[in-house]
């Protein structure tokens, strides 16, 4: 049997690829809507297990992020302190700490004037902890963002339906 010839369009030029490129930039807008409809991922770092949360709460926005794990505590990848060394500390705040926030704090405030906004608005930080982390060693990370002028404090956790 003898295959047809098939004409398409008019003149026979081949298939018109308009319609194809409408589709997929259609398709590519809905992905990035969908994505950016729900909110910012955050990347664990490698050597925590976060703990397991009900929530179904999500931060806004990540300004800065505190890690904490059983060997040091970074603010933003810089490493700040030694985990072991604030567990054994009396004081409530960590000293080496406060100077890196400080310096975020203020970049941010830059940055709201420059857009535009307030200032003075609560700094937002998430905070990762690995789930063995001492409430102690939490407690004085938390105080210490709060001297640093972050009141917005946000924990990570992984969704319990997540797993």
């Amino acid at each position: 049997m003898a295959r047809k010839n098939r004409k398409y369009g008019a003149n026979g030029e081949g298939l018109s690829l308009t319609s194809m490129m409408d589709m997929f930039t259609i398709v590519l807008v809905f992905l990035i809507k969908q994505v950016d409809s729900e909110g910012n991922l955050l990347t664990q770092a490698e050597n925590l297990k976060l703990p397991i949360s009900t929530s179904l709460k999500t931060s806004k926005e990540i300004a800065l992020t505190v890690v904490v794990d059983s060997k040091q505590i970074l603010v933003d990848n810089e490493a700040v302190a030694e985990t072991p060394a604030v567990a054994k500390q009396d004081s409530l705040m960590i000293a080496s700490m406060i100077p890196a926030l400080e310096k975020k704090r203020e970049e941010e405030k830059k940055s709201a004037l420059a857009k535009g906004d307030e200032p003075d608005q609560a700094g937002n930080v998430i905070v990762q902890l690995d789930k063995n982390t001492s409430y102690d060693v939490m407690y004085k990370v938390m105080a210490s963002c709060g001297w640093a002028g972050y009141t917005n404090i946000a924990f990570a956790v992984i969704m319990k339906n997540a797993e």
